[in-house]
């Protein structure tokens, strides 16, 4: 998986974890307002939102994730001092995005996204967590809403933590056969990030380290932002409906022609994250859906479970 988003940029990759696809930073620059209050920069591809007719405009979440994602880790280590060396320890990621902010379609869009920090976590005197609420701006336009909760640890605490599996992967695990690219909403095998099973509510977590927009470089464990466009895939592949044009992604690929559009338009993505999902073990999937009748709405929840134990929820809803 490439990407073609070249962007000048102030924000050095190791500062958002990146390192081996530097051209992956979307965040541009950042800002201290005083000690709780910050405005980072980014700038989104051309094709990351697509107007669907009767639902308004459609951004790629991938894009949008790993935007909140950068925009968090830029902080904690920029402002908050938190070292390069140290292991991040995600507990919460939660954003929403709205469907009647009017985004550019086929040119890039600049963002600036204003945070408010709250520690969460310290030692001694020095803030070791945070609690970051996010409000992203295009212009006098609100694009949508996030906010996560992290703690950062040393890395002889987080050797213990992890014991056996804190070496990072850098050996492709065994991939099991993709779901079709096009049920999921992506174009290649390398995107999918699910395998079927005989339960259609059910999949195995595939691995494919060639798609370095989520695997930029080896790691322990799977990355949250790696959960959370699985449990989208799962989703997608359960509601999708029709062809359609659609957003281009990350990878910075043709915003036209994409095999299918999601019925199921999700504007709301909550997620848990209860342990690491390690490499050596299968994680199973699990798809239940509710519905609210005061909205007519319908709820979709992904269970991740790995060796018997819960691992992630991840809860899309279309409302806002």
């Amino acid at each position: 998986m490439t990407q073609t988003l070249l962007q000048p940029t102030t924000v050095a990759p190791a500062l958002v974890h990146l390192g081996g696809h530097p051209e992956n930073v979307v965040c541009t620059g950042w800002d201290r307002h005083d000690d709780d209050r910050f405005t980072v920069t980014a700038l989104w591809p051309a094709g990351t939102a697509r107007h669907i007719p009767g639902h308004g405009t459609h951004c790629e979440t991938l894009v949008a994730a790993q935007t909140i994602r950068q925009a968090a880790l830029l902080l904690a280590h920029a402002e908050f001092a938190a070292p390069l060396a140290h292991a991040v320890l995600l507990r919460t990621f939660n954003f929403t995005l709205d469907p009647a902010c009017p985004l550019p379609e086929d040119e890039p869009a600049a963002l600036d996204i204003h945070v408010t920090a709250t520690p969460t976590a310290t030692r001694g005197t020095r803030v070791t967590g945070v609690h970051l609420a996010m409000t992203l701006h295009h212009g006098p336009h609100v694009v949508g809403t996030a906010d996560t909760a992290f703690e950062w640890i040393p890395p002889t605490v987080y050797r213990r933590l992890r014991g056996t599996h804190a070496e990072a992967v850098s050996e492709q695990p065994p991939l099991p056969a993709p779901l079709p690219p096009a049920g999921v909403g992506r174009r290649t095998a390398a995107e999918v990030l699910l395998s079927p099973t005989s339960d259609p509510r059910q999949w195995l977590l595939r691995h494919p380290f060639a798609n370095t927009v989520l695997y930029d470089h080896p790691v322990d464990h799977v990355p949250g932002l790696v959960l959370i466009e699985a449990a989208h895939q799962a989703v997608r592949h359960l509601t999708q409906g029709h062809h359609s044009d659609g957003p281009a992604g990350l990878a910075g690929r043709s915003a036209h022609n994409l095999p299918l559009a999601p019925a199921f338009h999700p504007t709301t993505t909550h997620t848990t994250f209860h342990t690491y999902v390690e490499f050596d073990q299968p994680c199973t999937l699990t798809h239940h859906s509710t519905h609210n009748p005061l909205t007519h709405s319908t709820i979709h929840h992904v269970y991740g479970h790995q060796d018997g134990r819960p691992v992630f929820h991840t809860i899309l809803s279309d409302e806002h």
